[in-house]
């Protein structure tokens, strides 16, 4: 019976260093884990921080450029000119609808249009005769060839072919 307490033994010490091993295992996966996720805020933070930063320096330049419009400094000349004329621009848009929302407020109210009139004016068309025209339901249709002239080549669409063909 020796050889079995021997073998009951060793298969005792390999249990218990499988579970030392997957202890350690464990632990590494845990402190990977804590590693991944602290990387990932600090990524998070990271980004909030840079657009702090990039609210900061829209603001920083909005409050220059209302400060120095006028007399921009030399590096920033171009820079300035290009809100100007952005600002030109959209300046010249709004106008233009302003002018077509003028025109149709002015069109609407020529017309004087309103549902009632439309009502009305339905009403005294009331004796108008309506013809109705049965037509054939699709896939029902008689299919004929218009007649060919003479000496007129014959055009054929072939279903798995590789385009028309002229015969």
């Amino acid at each position: 019976m020796s050889g079995f307490s021997d073998f009951m033994d060793k298969v005792g010490a390999f249990a218990s260093k499988a579970a030392e091993k997957t202890k350690d295992v464990a632990s590494a996966a845990a402190t990977k884990t804590k590693q991944v996720s602290r990387i990932a805020k600090l990524n998070m933070d990271i980004s909030g921080q840079k657009d702090t930063i990039k609210k900061a320096y829209t603001e920083l330049g909005k409050l220059y450029y209302e400060a120095h419009h006028d007399a921009p400094e030399e590096g920033l000349a171009q820079v300035s000119q290009q809100i100007d004329m952005a600002m030109a621009t959209i300046a010249s848009m709004e106008e233009e609808i302003t002018q077509i929302q003028a025109a149709m407020a002015i069109e609407a109210a020529q017309k004087d249009v309103s549902f009632e009139s439309v009502v009305d004016q339905t009403e005294a068309e009331a004796d108008v005769e309506v013809e109705i025209h049965e037509e054939e339901p699709a896939g029902e249709e008689s299919h004929q060839e218009p007649p060919q002239e003479e000496g007129q080549e014959e055009f054929h669409e072939e279903p798995h072919d590789d385009g028309p063909r002229w015969d």
